[in-house]
């Protein structure tokens, strides 16, 4: 008679300011990496002062090298005039939409700009995929921890706004994850901009 196969425990939170940590998810026992960034003070001022409805929306299916034009006509839709702000906010998404794809070897990527004032992710959760990158670019970050309780986690943690996590959930093979996430409580007025990657073959939300 088989045993029933005990899969390792994966609680590992690897960060450093160096991008090369998001690579380090495919180690051994690592649940969370995240690389910690800070955004150019004016270019975060104009993208906090933007009003909701010029924060540009999407959720599409598409090569990492289409991201750049995918965003644009995001921008457009949304009413946001061109200038250098603007493209930088199109060149850093489409970066992130390339690193995504790299760490997750995938040739089709989900992106998803979610603009948000409320808590969409209330629940402590891994997501039905392998690996999903989070990046919130304005307003409060996702929210994680070590998981004490099926639904509940210790040791509070908060990404910082503009840093970049990549997260395990709960497909991933070989062992189990042990770190949490949520979107953070809403705060009166403020509104969220989210980045959401993960493989194209993988489209499950929270």
């Amino acid at each position: 008679m088989n045993k029933p196969v005990t899969l390792r425990l994966a609680t590992a939170m690897n960060e450093s300011a160096d991008p090369r940590v998001l690579g380090t998810i495919a180690m051994p026992g690592v649940a969370v990496a995240i690389w910690h960034r800070r955004p150019a003070p004016d270019w975060q001022a104009w993208l906090d002062a933007l009003p909701p409805q010029n924060l540009p929306r999407l959720r599409q299916v598409l090569r990492p090298k289409d991201a750049p034009a995918a965003l644009a006509a995001a921008c457009d839709a949304a009413g946001l005039a061109p200038g250098p702000h603007r493209r930088a906010l199109i060149a850093d998404i489409a970066s992130l939409a390339l690193q995504a794809a790299h760490h997750l070897n995938a040739l089709l990527i989900n992106l998803h700009l979610k603009v948000s004032a409320g808590q969409d992710c209330p629940r402590w959760h891994l997501d039905a995929v392998d690996a999903r990158l989070l990046c919130t670019l304005r307003g409060a970050g996702t929210q994680f921890g070590p998981a004490s309780a099926p639904a509940e986690v210790s040791a509070l943690r908060q990404v910082p706004t503009g840093s970049v996590a990549l997260f395990r959930g709960r497909n991933w093979a070989g062992e189990t994850t042990g770190i949490l996430h949520r979107s953070p409580p809403a705060i009166p007025g403020q509104t969220r901009l989210l980045v959401v990657v993960d493989a194209a073959a993988e489209a499950a939300s929270c």
